[in-house]
């Protein structure tokens, strides 16, 4: 990952920013992360191995499209993207606060959704985020079964089922976080980030591991943004929907776990391997 580490050293000097150091401070089997300390303060470099590393280039779409609530990229280059120091993460915020933040964070989350429907959605598509559209989504879950989990080919009708009437009745594919939860947004202006696991799908397939934060009003917080109507949480058609979306999310969820084991091969750990079957199992509870 030198390469890396040069190219950051490289972008910086072009831009006349002095390099104090460089720490590496994460490394998994899909991503790896250092810290680059300036004069100015922090700077984060991050590269992932180069069939999952649609981050960068997805950071890069929306600071073109000017979409609110997410970081602005230093540099961008292939599978390399340097970012801001975006602070504490709300987990690690004082306790008495991580509820305002949180439910601010779902806030945001629908805001950057309704910004980058439809034009920002379609340029991702064109940089290689995975299309996970309601029209396609049941396609890519038989794929995903098939592979993983052909125990639970009786749930299949179910997804395309529930795709087709999420589809009739809120029809929309913007950006999915795929991995939204307190450890990957900052409290500090309440921020979501690593977008690592996002795709183009429905909205509501967010709020299938966002909506597991114990945060009461989180997610009534952020269906009130997104239809901008207070109290519409506790609409039994709203609550449908959002059932729906939750459901149909265990498809991307799964379509990351994949993309995420074949690139990183033999230097995934063991207990990750099995994600895939794992989620697409709880497929087997749910219904629409």
């Amino acid at each position: 990952m030198t390469d890396a580490v040069d190219w950051a050293r490289a972008v910086l000097a072009e831009q006349g920013t002095d390099v104090l150091g460089i720490e590496q401070v994460r490394q998994r089997a899909w991503s790896t992360v250092w810290r680059v300390s300036t004069p100015g303060g922090h700077l984060f470099l991050k590269t992932a191995p180069e069939a999952i590393a649609t981050e960068p280039a997805l950071l890069e779409v929306l600071a073109l499209h000017g979409i609110p609530h997410v970081q602005r990229p230093v540099a961008v280059q292939g599978s390399f993207v340097l970012l801001p120091d975006g602070g504490p993460i709300v987990r690690l915020a004082p306790a008495a606060e991580q509820g305002d933040v949180w439910r601010d964070v779902m806030r945001h989350v629908a805001e950057v959704q309704w910004a980058t429907e439809p034009a920002a959605a379609d340029d991702l598509l064109r940089v290689g985020v995975p299309d996970v559209r309601l029209e396609v989504l049941p396609d890519v879950a038989e794929a995903l079964v098939d592979r993983w989990a052909p125990e639970v080919r009786s749930a299949l009708p179910m997804l395309r089922d529930a795709a087709a009437e999420l589809d009739e009745l809120l029809p929309m594919a913007t950006l999915e976080h795929g991995d939204l939860h307190a450890g990957n947004a900052f409290a500090r202006d309440a921020v979501p980030f690593d977008w690592g696991d996002a795709c183009v799908s429905h909205p509501f397939c967010t709020l299938l591991v966002a909506g597991q934060e114990d945060v009461p009003g989180a997610v009534d917080a952020y269906l009130e943004t997104f239809f901008d109507e207070p109290g519409v949480g506790d609409d039994p058609d709203v609550q449908h929907l959002v059932s729906l979306g939750q459901t149909l999310g265990v498809v991307p969820r799964v379509l990351s776990w994949e993309r995420t084991i074949d690139a990183a091969g033999d230097a995934m750990p063991i207990e990750y391997r099995s994600a895939p079957r794992e989620w697409l199992q709880t497929l087997t509870g749910r219904s629409r």
